[in-house]
């Protein structure tokens, strides 16, 4: 079932990735929109947009060059990863400000924090301070992931998670964190297996490019323990098995004149 479902996946993120429309349209367009718009306060709604999509561009196209075995395919991706992240905390503080904008998605905001771990991005920690911070009330009853992910970055903080029935089927990690080895990574195991279900059913976020075949939630987890000087148990899935859950970034974090712009739009106060 899972190794089906995974050349499905595969298949299906060629195919967007090969796209010449969508080539045109997430990367040249919206680089063009975004140079056009940095810098004009009256074109912010567009910046947002257009950094999240070319984002999902270069992070979705770089993840494929991954898997099909190309390692400079991480610095495409973590430069995507950079652009989303910038757009996402933009839309965070100019609505704290009470500019008008697009509103922050908890959603994209779950799925880039936990991108973040798994591609070790050094600059994310304003992104998973805002998550861990948030008050229950900011999660709805279906908000399974974006608990899951603010109550690991509570345990990568030191603190004690709120292991609850909210959490979903997100709840047994969690309960079994300090648990047997083997049951651990089981409950871990089970996670990648609703990836597959869940991206096969067309879930957001699995319905992102980014998500499609990436066991992002596997490399957050080991990332969150490596953090925290405890031993992660030998992880099996067949997410696992392809390059995306084998091969590392082994260079540094990349930039661009883009995302400095954006950064530095940030900075300002």
């Amino acid at each position: 079932m899972s190794l089906t479902a995974i050349t499905s996946l595969r298949r299906g993120l060629a195919e967007w990735a090969e796209r010449d429309a969508n080539r045109r349209f997430l990367e040249r367009d919206q680089e063009a929109q975004l140079t056009a718009s940095l810098g004009d306060p009256r074109r912010r709604p567009q910046v947002y947009v257009a950094a999240w999509l070319l984002g999902t561009w270069h992070l979705g196209h770089g993840l494929w060059r991954v898997l099909e075995g190309e390692q400079a395919g991480f610095v495409a991706a973590r430069t995507g990863q950079a652009l989303r992240r910038s757009s996402l905390l933009l839309r965070e503080r100019h609505r704290r400000t009470g500019v008008r904008g697009l509103p922050f998605s908890l959603l994209q905001g779950a799925l880039t924090s936990l991108l973040a771990l798994a591609l070790h991005d050094p600059l994310a920690e304003d992104l998973h301070e805002l998550l861990r911070k948030l008050p229950d009330a900011e999660f709805g009853d279906d908000d399974h992931l974006p608990l899951f992910v603010r109550e690991l970055l509570q345990l990568r903080a030191g603190q004690r998670p709120a292991v609850t029935a909210r959490l979903g089927p997100y709840q047994e990690v969690l309960a079994h964190w300090h648990g047997e080895p083997r049951v651990f990574a089981q409950r871990v195991a089970d996670l990648l297996e609703l990836h597959l279900q869940q991206r096969q059913a067309g879930t957001a976020p699995f319905d992102d490019p980014a998500a499609k075949v990436y066991p992002f939630e596997a490399l957050a987890i080991r990332h969150v323990r490596d953090w925290l000087g405890q031993a992660t148990p030998k992880l099996e899935h067949p997410l696992l098995f392809t390059n995306l859950g084998q091969m590392q970034p082994t260079t540094p974090w990349p930039t661009s004149d883009l995302v400095r712009r954006l950064e530095r739009d940030l900075g300002r106060r």
